[in-house]
């Protein structure tokens, strides 16, 4: 299945710099490493000044061809929040929460998904198959079902159940593979893929580059929604790595376009349990050498964190060490705390992936001028998550006495 190439995109290797027009390249002809998607379109500055309803208000910076309808579930166009009782108790001048948690199916994945769908059907396409933790499973699903066609999702055992059933709830063929490494499912699908003539649509930029471009969008809203006037650091969960460089190559069009000068510093956040992107910086790895170090064994209740290795490294670390950034790992016990944190001073319910940035906030060069933390997915998903960390439900109570004992009374 292939389609032609769009006349204003182009193949960037972010390993050797070479860039050529957008064709069926798989992997970079200079050095075999892979390719990213870039825009070369100018759109009017117009777009980054209106508030846009969902993300397909830039498609003219996304790799579909004009006339070609999207499927589209209303994703994007999300909340950037000013969070003023969090910004206080880490004692920043000031910080945002980019809320994904709005989104069709509760995660960021519907960007991603909504473009990568939209070319597989483009190309001929009547199945996808993908690797997931659970949102991706949830995204496929749901948009193959808007699509008119078929789902089937691989999931390896840090998926979340709840996110398994409200996959099958859309129709999603959910196969549960043995293992807890997904390197070794998305490997099981790409074979599958190639055997059966799907669509693979994981959302890993080295082996399926469009799939990835959706998330890229974050950085044009919250260029809008902050006036051009944007935070000093933006901090993203990373799992395989695929967000974090999509938000810092939206900047980089953000730069190409002459909006912004600079992109601000990425921080990218992973457990403690399953690291290697903090483990890649630190030892001044680059992609290829980073993927020759899975990481052993991961082990973390951020299960959509769980990738052993950097599926999107080759963006992902130059996304850090090109912005001058961070690689931060944190605690389980952080997670749970910033799980809790977020709910309780800020009303936002969001899954462990979501918690690192929250943990985050403590560990950030204290100078920090303004901060934003993109909050990728709902924890009405993993609700499991929280037993223990949260207080009640309390005992009946029948009488104003037993309410004022339970409650403290008025005040």
């Amino acid at each position: 299945m292939s389609a032609p190439p769009v006349p204003y995109m182009r193949h960037q290797c972010h390993g050797c710099g070479h860039a050529s027009a957008a064709t069926d390249f798989r992997v970079c002809p200079g050095c075999g490493g892979p390719l990213s998607l870039e825009s070369l379109a100018r759109p009017p500055r117009a777009i980054f000044e209106q508030r846009p309803e969902s993300l397909w208000h830039y498609r003219e910076l996304l790799p579909i061809p004009e006339g070609v309808a999207p499927v589209t579930l209303g994703e994007g166009a999300t909340p950037a929040i000013e969070a003023d009782r969090l910004r206080a108790r880490f004692g920043l001048n000031r910080l945002l929460l980019k809320n994904e948690t709005g989104n069709p199916t509760g995660s960021f994945k519907d960007r991603q998904v909504s473009v990568g769908i939209t070319h597989a059907r483009h190309i001929g396409a009547s199945t996808v198959v993908a690797m997931s933790s659970g949102n991706v499973a949830c995204s496929a699903s749901a948009y193959a079902a808007r699509a008119g066609m078929r789902a089937i999702v691989l999931v390896h055992g840090h998926a979340a159940p709840a996110k398994l059933r409200q996959a099958a709830a859309y129709g999603g063929q959910v196969v549960r593979v043995p293992t807890d490494s997904s390197r070794e499912v998305i490997d099981l699908c790409i074979r599958a893929s190639e055997e059966f003539g799907w669509y693979h649509l994981t959302t890993a930029g080295m082996h399926e580059r469009y799939n990835v471009e959706g998330a890229k969008t974050i950085a044009y809203e919250l260029y809008q929604q902050t006036g051009g006037d944007l935070p000093e650091w933006v901090v993203v969960p990373v799992g395989g790595g695929g967000l974090l460089g999509a938000v810092w190559r939206g900047f980089e069009d953000l730069v190409r376009l002459g909006l912004i000068d600079r992109c601000p510093r990425l921080c990218g956040v992973q457990p403690r349990e399953c690291a290697p992107l903090a483990q890649a910086i630190d030892r001044g790895w680059g992609f290829r050498e980073s993927l020759a170090h899975p990481w052993p064994a991961p082990k973390t209740i951020a299960g959509g964190l769980a990738d052993d290795i950097l599926f999107d490294g080759h963006t992902a670390l130059p996304a850090i060490r090109e912005t001058n950034g961070l690689a931060i790992t944190v605690s389980e016990g952080e997670i749970l705390e910033g799980m809790r944190l977020l709910a309780a001073t800020e009303g936002i319910l969001c899954e462990p992936s979501s918690a690192v940035v929250v943990a985050a906030l403590a560990k950030l060069p204290p100078e920090s001028n303004g901060v934003c933390c993109v909050i990728t997915g709902s924890g009405i998903k993993d609700l499991d998550a929280f037993a223990g960390s949260a207080a009640g439900p309390y005992p009946a109570a029948t009488t104003l006495d037993e309410f004022r004992a339970l409650t403290g009374g008025a005040g």
